[in-house]
């Protein structure tokens, strides 16, 4: 017994010794895991520090760089520190309307936070900012929950029933989500009833049944506003308010009910169409909108709007859309209206247009200069894409600083200020090069208020100076605007002079100077005037036509030069052989002298340093004459097995077999596409049944064509930059790394190739640049890009001198009604045919178009002008003559048959 009891504790012993074995272990493990908790902690925290380090920096260079503010925020708030996280909020809504997600988490993180009266005014501001950025159902509920939670307050009820009122002005028409507000507005309402009921066993007091009545009215008067707008599930609420409502329901409001029913029925389609779209929807909400617009409700339009914007924020031509209506309907809410372009550029600042809109709107609701001009400051530290875009705003500010000048009052201040603002304008422009204003407009305007309000020529007449000195005096159209503001307000003496530079430094159109110079006299000077302008101006005409004749004939030398070129080019690649076999050097028997190798090692060396490196041994002639001189007749080669080929006078190559059936053999064009060699495409069908092999790939790849051969892949590149996204650009080239003038680049996705596809036929280099889709042209017949009918709007030319360009016949012709389109016709090489298309918005105007210009002179060129109606493709061209050309009303006698 006392053995067994020394045992018991000998065996407890161990046991307490392995419990506190595992006690220590387990203690230990835990150190070890707290220990690696707070590394890993402290190693986040080091990366957290590091990356914050790394946005602050990034955002202080470019403050809207959009993803590292949510970044940064989203770290703050991983690591608590609320102070910072607050300064990120605030920074990043100073750039950008914040979402609807971003906004709930910012206020529901303040809301804990607000437990007195001042910590409460914050997160009302706040919710006062979210409910303006965006239309938000879920920020309102939001708003009017934490509104109800300081219902105690002085004018709580008051306050809680304003929220809600504005919540349904707002977003009360929100056909999907719109009942939530409703709903939660006559639970409040309830609840407050409830608050007024007796309790029970006790009798109301009459105080208590007027409070009771009197809420119980405002309940049924949301129950019927409610069943006045079409929502969803407005079924449910007639239900609910029969049930609620003991009375009889009156038919006013069952009319209204049956009403917004109907409504509702025509707007489900649209609803159901941006249910089952997907985000952000935009084709679905455009045809909302455009429905809303046909019944011309403002309420209704403005929330389908609202609704599109939320999830189509960065949509500038969304928010233009919006804008032009509010403008168009001239709503006289400038909350409504100036809120709405705030938002707009804080969503698209770069788009110049909003801007634009933006400063007229400010004085349409006679802000004060100072703020406009604080606008316009932050419009030109937006980052345009282009000058023109700084154009935009900087005529915009000019127009309505000049609008500021009374002329029959004292206006020095105002106009000093417009003058240092239009200057200041030209020289920030000036930064952007001739580009950001082609025709010198700004200029212009301020010459004109120089010379017309101002009676100060002599800045006007410098004023243009500047325009032409920018490498813009070779232009007519420009001459010819000064030409006016000098008759309009100068004197002859200076319009003589400006005539007179302009003769000799018009390239473009020199006809139009001569025609004004002519013309002027004719108006303004004497006989000895007169004829010195008619002398002077045919002088310089016949200069610029023999210089012209010489220009044509250089083109055509060159042009001849070019096609000599290319029948070498051609010949050279009939003379090639085809894959597999091999040149007669390679054939012929190798049994020589040494002697006699030497020498003939001795003459390919020499021919090879005479010869271009691509000569290629030519093939023996299909002759039966006689052999060259010193021509030897080979040995017959031993295991000779057929008859020669026919016309051969020597004996068959080794191993020849005997004649095949002649079948013609396919040109295979053995010049790499890089000129470096490489397995890429080589012609174009080369390429399309590569492209076939992938599908996605050919419909993401445009074939361009007609290149000049200078242009090489990075000014590819530059010419469809804007197209969208390249991925490569595959320019084909000749053995000697020449381009070949076509090529083929491929776009990220198949909106590149469409953006493309609008460049079709764009000049570049003085050549039409041939744009099209990558397809198989022997698969499909091509297809002319222009109609082949008679097109009563448009006009045919014929007989253009080759030196009138596209802005020339714009001129001409917008004389005569608003052109719509002019279309030089031309060669491939990119010269002139002397023809061109000219199509007005109105038939009419092309009528009296064809009337006016038919048999007029331009230059020595009598043109011809008729209604375009193009003959039939593949009708002979004598056919062709007889029929093409309809002649025009009053244009002379015509030959006819007899």
């Amino acid at each position: 017994m006392a053995e067994n009891m020394g045992k018991a504790e000998a065996d407890k012993t161990i046991e307490e010794e392995c419990d506190e074995k595992e006690d220590t272990e387990d203690a230990e493990m835990q150190s070890d895991s707290s220990e690696s908790e707070v590394d890993n902690d402290e190693e986040d925290e080091e990366a957290n520090k590091k990356r914050l380090e790394e946005l602050q920096k990034q955002i202080e260079e470019n403050t809207y760089f959009y993803d590292g503010h949510t970044e940064m925020i989203k770290i703050l708030r991983n690591t608590g520190e609320l102070e910072k996280l607050r300064e990120a909020r605030e920074k990043m809504s100073q750039y950008f309307p914040l979402t609807q997600e971003l906004w709930l988490e910012w206020l529901r993180d303040e809301i804990p936070l607000a437990t007195d009266e001042k910590e409460r005014k914050h997160v009302y501001d706040l919710f006062e900012r979210a409910v303006k950025d965006y239309l938000s159902v879920d920020v309102w509920l939001e708003y009017v929950q934490f509104c109800i939670g300081g219902m105690g307050q002085i004018d709580g009820i008051s306050h809680i029933r304003d929220v809600f009122e504005r919540a349904l002005a707002t977003a009360g028409l929100h056909v999907a989500a719109g009942s939530s507000l409703w709903e939660a507005y006559r639970e409040f309402e309830n609840a407050l009833m409830s608050g007024y009921m007796p309790q029970p066993g006790q009798v109301a007091t009459p105080e208590q049944e007027e409070k009771f009545n009197s809420q119980q009215d405002r309940v049924v008067s949301l129950f019927k506003r409610q069943l006045s707008i079409p929502l969803m599930d407005m079924q449910e609420t007639m239900s609910e308010f029969k049930e609620y409502y003991e009375d009889e329901i009156d038919d006013g409001t069952k009319e209204a009910y049956n009403k917004a029913l109907e409504k509702l029925e025509k707007l489900m389609p649209y609803e159901e169409a941006l249910t089952a779209a997907e985000p952000p929807r935009l084709d679905a909400y455009l045809s909302y909108i455009d429905y809303e617009m046909t019944h011309d409700d403002p309420a209704r339009i403005q929330n389908i709007f609202e609704r599109a914007l939320q999830e189509n924020c960065l949509n500038s031509e969304l928010w233009l859309k919006y804008a032009k209506y509010l403008d168009h309907k001239r709503l006289q809410v400038e909350t409504l209206v100036l809120g709405m372009y705030e938002r707009s550029v804080r969503n698209c600042p770069w788009c110049s247009q909003l801007w634009q809109r933006y400063v007229l709107a400010m004085e349409r609701f006679h802000k004060p200069q100072k703020e406009i001009k604080e606008l316009v400051d932050r419009a030109l530290q937006c980052g345009f894409n282009s000058g023109a875009d700084y154009l935009v705003v900087w005529s915009t500010y000019c127009d309505y600083l000049r609008r500021r000048i009374k002329w029959n009052q004292d206006h020095e201040e105002e106009l000093d200020l417009f003058r240092i603002t239009i200057e200041s304008a030209v020289n920030f422009l000036a930064y952007y090069g001739v580009e950001a204003d082609p025709k010198g407009s700004l200029q212009q305007f301020w010459a004109v208020i120089e010379g017309k309000f101002c009676g100060n020529m002599t800045r006007a007449r410098e004023i243009w100076t500047e325009i032409m000195s920018a490498g813009r005096n070779h232009e007519a159209a420009l001459w010819l605007d000064y030409l006016r503001l000098e008759r309009a307000y100068g004197d002859n003496k200076h319009c003589r002079k400006l005539l007179n530079r302009a003769l000799n430094v018009v390239t473009d159109w020199p006809e139009a100077i001569v025609e004004a110079m002519i013309n002027f006299e004719r108006e303004e000077g004497d006989l000895e005037q007169y004829d010195a302008a008619v002398t002077k101006c045919e002088v310089h005409m016949d200069a610029v036509n023999k210089e012209r004749q010489e220009a044509e004939q250089e083109e055509k030398r060159q042009n001849r030069r070019i096609e000599k070129k290319q029948k070498r080019f051609d010949a050279k690649q009939k003379g090639k052989k085809g894959p597999g076999q091999k040149n007669d050097t390679e054939k012929s028997p190798k049994k020589v002298s040494e002697g006699k190798a030497g020498k003939n090692e001795n003459r390919k060396r020499k021919v090879s340093q005479e010869e271009p490196n691509d000569f290629k041994v030519p093939e023996v002639p299909n002759s039966k004459g006689p052999p060259p001189p010193g021509f030897k007749e080979p040995p017959p080669p031993t295991g000779q097995k057929g008859p020669p080929p026919p016309g051969f006078k020597g004996p068959p190559p080794p191993g020849y077999k005997g004649a095949e059936p002649a079948t013609k053999k396919p040109k295979i064009d053995e010049t790499p596409n890089n000129g470096a060699g490489g397995d890429g495409p080589t012609t174009h069908s080369d390429f399309v049944e590569k492209a076939e092999q992938d599908p996605d790939k050919s419909r993401r790849t445009s074939f361009v064509s007609n290149l000049d051969y200078s242009i090489d892949e990075d000014r590819i590149g530059q010419i469809f930059a804007k197209c969208g996204e390249m991925t490569d650009i595959r320019l084909v080239k000749t053995i000697k790394g020449k381009s070949k003038g076509y090529a083929y680049v491929e776009f990220k996705d198949e909106l590149g190739v469409l953006e493309a596809l609008k460049l079709d036929r764009t000049p570049i280099e003085g050549r039409p640049m041939f744009v099209s889709k990558c397809e198989d042209r022997s698969q499909k017949k091509a297809q002319f890009k222009f109609s082949t009918a008679m097109e009563k709007n448009k006009l045919f030319i014929k007989n253009l001198p080759f030196t009138c360009s596209k802005d020339a016949l714009i001129q001409i012709f917008s004389e005569h009604g608003p052109v719509k389109e002019v279309r030089m016709v031309t060669y491939r090489s990119g010269a002139p045919k002397g023809l061109a298309y000219v199509e007005f918005e109105d038939e009419q105007d092309a009528a009296k178009a064809v009337m006016k210009t038919d048999g007029l002179k331009i230059g020595d060129h009598e043109i011809e002008v008729a209604i375009s109606n193009p003959p039939q493709r593949g009708t002979p061209v004598n056919v062709r003559e007889e029929t093409s050309f309809i002649p025009a009303l009053g244009g002379g006698k015509k030959e006819t048959e007899t």
